[in-house]
């Protein structure tokens, strides 16, 4: 496999070639012919690996370009959050690989936004360790101490799923939170619709597309703040609600915020709406003409 990929990238006459894995952008920069322009297109954040990021660079350092699609980076050597695009320039100073971001794009904006009048909270995600669906759990078990009319949705599947069904039974949560499995971007596009809060408990995000899509419905969103996709997108008290060191208790307060101030949900909602531009196609598109161009 790995000859059958080298000898395509020699002999391919594509005036462009666009790698999404870091091996393949060794390759790319080793072995494309002369005059292709070469796009490494990184979808991983490397989440304080700097072994990880050094390779990157490392490989990165023979291409024309180096696109990422999250620009936030949590320095864990002093905990202070700086762009991820300026980190990776420096690294690549020396070379002549030029360092972009160009983040994801927004398939459509929904023509109208939910009325966030409904007593559901949502959720879209695999389902696996990383995503800290478990802590969500965890967090909505609070919740229905105070609200227990307020319903969980919990769309997508995963290695996680039979732990989450056990937790749900255990905790006495089946007429509360319905676990939807993998559904298509209809079925979701209708839940967010029908959904008035939006919860992010991943414990890392590289850039959180299900942010956005919530986002474009106008639904306010909470999330722990060491996604560092979710510190990209959602600005604290604007358009949702950052809650720091995984406070569980925090987070429902934050919840329960929401919920009794339905001033504050169209608030944040309407700006929610206004987040999403950026992520457009349009937008999105402008960014990739440009070094398409060369």
């Amino acid at each position: 496999r790995k000859n059958t990929m080298k000898k395509y990238i020699k002999t391919c006459n594509s005036d462009i070639i666009i790698s999404t894995r870091d091996i393949f952008d060794c390759w790319l920069g080793s072995y494309a012919p002369k005059n292709t322009l070469k796009i490494g297109w990184e979808h991983n954040h490397f989440h304080g690996n700097y072994k990880y990021a050094k390779k990157l660079c490392r490989y990165a350092s023979k291409l024309d370009y180096f696109v990422l699609v999250s620009n936030e980076l949590i320095d864990y050597l002093v905990l202070v959050s700086k762009q991820l695009q300026a980190f990776y320039s420096k690294e690549l100073i020396n070379s002549n690989c030029k360092c972009v971001y160009i983040p994801n794009i927004i398939d459509k904006v929904p023509k109208y936004p939910s009325h966030l009048n409904r007593k559901r909270l949502v959720s879209v995600g695999r389902l696996s360790e990383e995503k800290g669906f478990l802590d969500l759990l965890k967090v909505y078990h609070g919740l229905t101490a105070l609200y227990p009319e307020w319903k969980l949705d919990i769309i997508g599947d995963g290695a996680e799923r039979e732990k989450l069904e056990d937790y749900i039974k255990e905790n006495k949560l089946t007429k509360n939170v319905t676990l939807h499995g993998f559904r298509n971007k209809d079925y979701i596009d209708e839940i967010l619709h029908s959904s008035s809060i939006y919860l992010m408990t991943s414990f890392t995000e590289s850039f959180g597309i299900v942010l956005i899509e919530a986002m474009s419905h106008g639904i306010p969103c909470i999330a722990f703040d060491s996604a560092e996709g979710a510190r990209e997108l959602i600005q604290d008290g604007e358009n949702g609600f950052l809650v720091k060191n995984r406070n569980k208790d925090e987070y429902i307060r934050k919840i329960v915020e929401l919920i009794e101030k339905q001033d504050l949900r169209d608030k944040m909602g309407k700006n929610a709406s206004a987040s999403v531009q950026p992520f457009t196609g349009e937008e999105v598109i402008k960014l990739w003409h440009e070094i398409l161009k060369g």
